[in-house]
């Protein structure tokens, strides 16, 4: 009986050990993730971007555009019931354009003015994120519409600020963003669904529908319709108009 129980628990070790064998590091989901998504030369041959695509708000489609040039640079446009809206990072400020706030041009800070200038990293949260100084932990797995995902929690070097990232266990593709975010003294969770994979002529592959739910609740769909890299844009382009 004895033997029985000592064979029966060194079976349970190695199992164990087995499981944990199956669990990739941090660095083996990026190099995975960077491959999935054609390679990092490819990613890093990519200057520019342009993006059209269409908003799904309330049942509005708003035509949107957006711009972005390495190593930082951002503008965002969209047309809302004829009213033009933007928000844009020139590399050193946070602007926008919003007739709800006032007219013309202002100078955005705070945490808008951190999650807009967290977009504008041209590559994404995964590339580089060592260069940045930020830290990349692994947080467990999850389900994801019955796939199973590693889920990341990268916390920024500047401002501290966390989110998690969530990444195809099988195809190595990035399927959801998640952070909490403060908003007139109130937290809410706002996720980032990824969908519909497609390849570009460059070889990369590029989400074409996105969904944003706030609180668990789907508040917007994005649908892209073009996207072109390598296109002439001036900084000129990023730089906050004269008011």
């Amino acid at each position: 009986m004895r033997a029985v129980i000592g064979v029966l628990a060194l079976g349970v070790v190695l199992a164990a050990s087995a499981a944990r064998g199956q669990t990739p590091t941090v660095d083996e989901i990026v190099a995975k993730n960077l491959a999935a998504r054609g390679g990092l030369d490819k990613l890093r041959g990519l200057q520019t971007m342009k993006m059209t695509g269409t908003i799904n708000v309330q049942g509005m489609d708003m035509p949107l555009t957006v711009m972005t040039k390495r190593p930082n640079l951002l503008f965002q446009e969209m047309t809302m019931q004829g009213q033009r809206m933007v928000s844009a990072f020139d590399g050193a400020k946070v602007w926008a354009i919003n007739p709800m706030l006032g007219p013309g041009p202002r100078e955005l800070t705070g945490q808008q003015a951190d999650m807009i200038r967290d977009q504008a990293s041209f590559d994404g949260p995964l590339v580089n994120y060592k260069d940045r100084g930020d830290t990349l932990e692994m947080a467990g797995s999850a389900d994801l519409g019955g796939a199973k995902a590693w889920k990341l929690k990268l916390t920024r070097k500047i401002g501290g600020r966390s989110m998690f990232i969530y990444v195809d266990a099988d195809t190595g593709l990035e399927k959801q963003w998640s952070a909490t975010v403060d908003q007139s003294g109130m937290t809410i969770d706002v996720d980032t669904v990824m969908l519909d994979y497609q390849p570009t002529p460059e070889g990369v592959l590029v989400a074409r529908s996105m969904r944003t739910l706030v609180g668990g609740q789907q508040q917007g769909l994005l649908k892209v319709l073009t996207v072109e890299y390598n296109v002439p844009i001036e900084d000129a382009a990023f730089q906050m108009p004269a008011k």
